[in-house]
């Protein structure tokens, strides 16, 4: 990812840190952090998540936003705690999303698995622990920060209990 950026149009010019995101060590204060498309989720422990959180209220300015995108979690995907679907079909190609649901530690364990045309097979695993908004909030309170805004979209679109989450915070005043 980075040397993609790097071929980008001032790619050079951003500086990038590599680590573990619950707690890299970025220098600086920013009026801006972004945790967008269920990344919060690749934390596999709420603990890491928390420290995230953490981290970033850290480095925020007093008058910086923390802003989260993610959808709500549906465990109603999963019968038995478990799912099986159909992603992609092409004339030579199919991939199928086989997942198993931990409902008790808030997991997701799935393979991505790519069927080609001629034998060829593909598996691509994602694991994830996903949050509820309420517990973001929390997460987001214990850093000392407070709810501003929450849409539906990135177009402001009302909240609503199912879809998509954008979660804005600024720092809690005293």
């Amino acid at each position: 990812m980075v040397t993609k950026l790097r071929a980008k149009p001032g790619g050079d010019d951003i500086t990038v840190t590599i680590g573990d995101f619950a707690d890299v060590g970025v220098q600086g204060r920013y009026r801006l952090i972004a945790v967008v498309f269920n990344t919060l989720w690749a934390l596999l422990t709420q603990e890491e998540q928390v420290r995230c959180v953490r981290n970033v209220a850290d480095h925020l300015t007093e008058d910086g936003t923390f802003v989260t995108e993610m959808f709500v979690p549906d465990p109603a995907r999963f019968d038995r705690d478990q799912r099986v679907q159909v992603r992609n079909i092409e004339s030579r190609r199919v991939v199928l999303e086989a997942s198993q649901h931990d409902a008790g530690n808030q997991r997701v364990s799935s393979q991505l698995i790519a069927l080609q045309d001629g034998g060829g097979i593909s598996m691509f695993p994602v694991e994830l622990r996903y949050i509820w908004p309420s517990e973001l909030d929390l997460m987001a309170e214990l850093a000392g920060l407070r709810l501003r805004e929450r849409w539906g979209g990135w177009k402001h679109e009302p909240f609503q209990p199912t879809g998509l989450c954008i979660s804005v915070f600024e720092m809690a005043r005293a």
